[in-house]
């Protein structure tokens, strides 16, 4: 995919940055969009301190933490099942905070400036439902659908990636929620990658992302 490691350098370039949870790396893998593979076993909450406050969330039995990184005002940390890997993944969990941005963009606003940057690394049609507002513990958010129907796997080199490949384009799509903290805006995603599909009919909708979504919830911000 197109995007290159960056920092978050002004409100609508730190918006780009978030697509580096699903952009980071991309082998394909032998899985389809109907639905992630069954998530069995038990949860544990999984609480990381991002900037002043603490995030919290579920994390299901046989999931890892992948890469985590901090700079410049971005914290990230991805998490996938045990037997994939960052450049080789169905199923993806982001955590991202952006310092001192809470004041600056709404939760809304920032989903809808994430999804026009998506178009430009999108060579099939972007999906993006808004689900409207939300909140966790108190804190205003909001949560959308957004996906890309022919995601373009066409990497430079990085230093998770240090040979350029092309691989063959897959369907990519995710749950999507951002929430204002006291001073800082918060992202967690999940993410499904597999077989192209139609904008018409996505894989996840609003009617599924519950399900989706189930074994994660509720996510906390103290």
């Amino acid at each position: 995919m197109k995007l290159a490691l960056c920092s978050p350098i002004g409100l609508f370039q730190g918006a780009s940055v978030l697509l580096l949870c699903s952009l980071i790396g991309s082998e394909p893998v032998q899985a389809t969009l109907d639905m992630p593979r069954s998530e069995s076993g038990a949860a544990h909450t999984h609480v990381l301190p991002v900037f002043g406050q603490q995030l919290g969330f579920n994390l299901p039995a046989g999931w890892k933490q992948a890469y985590h990184e901090e700079q410049a005002g971005m914290f990230m940390a991805e998490f996938v099942p045990e037997q994939e890997a960052l450049n080789q993944w169905s199923a993806l969990f982001c955590v991202q905070g952006f310092k001192d941005m809470a004041e600056s963009i709404s939760p809304e606003r920032f989903l809808d400036t994430m999804a026009e940057t998506y178009k430009s690394t999108c060579d099939g049609e972007v999906v993006y439902q808004k689900l409207g507002d939300t909140e966790v513990d108190g804190h205003a958010g909001f949560h959308a659908i957004l996906g890309c129907t022919a995601m373009p796997n066409m990497h430079g080199v990085t230093p998770l990636n240090p040979k350029a490949y092309a691989s063959t384009p897959q369907g990519e799509i995710g749950y999507y929620t951002v929430v204002s903290g006291n001073k800082d805006l918060y992202l967690l995603h999940k993410s499904m990658r597999g077989a192209v599909f139609s904008a018409d009919k996505p894989p996840l909708q609003a009617d599924n992302s519950q399900d989706f979504i189930s074994t994660l919830v509720p996510f906390s911000l103290k």
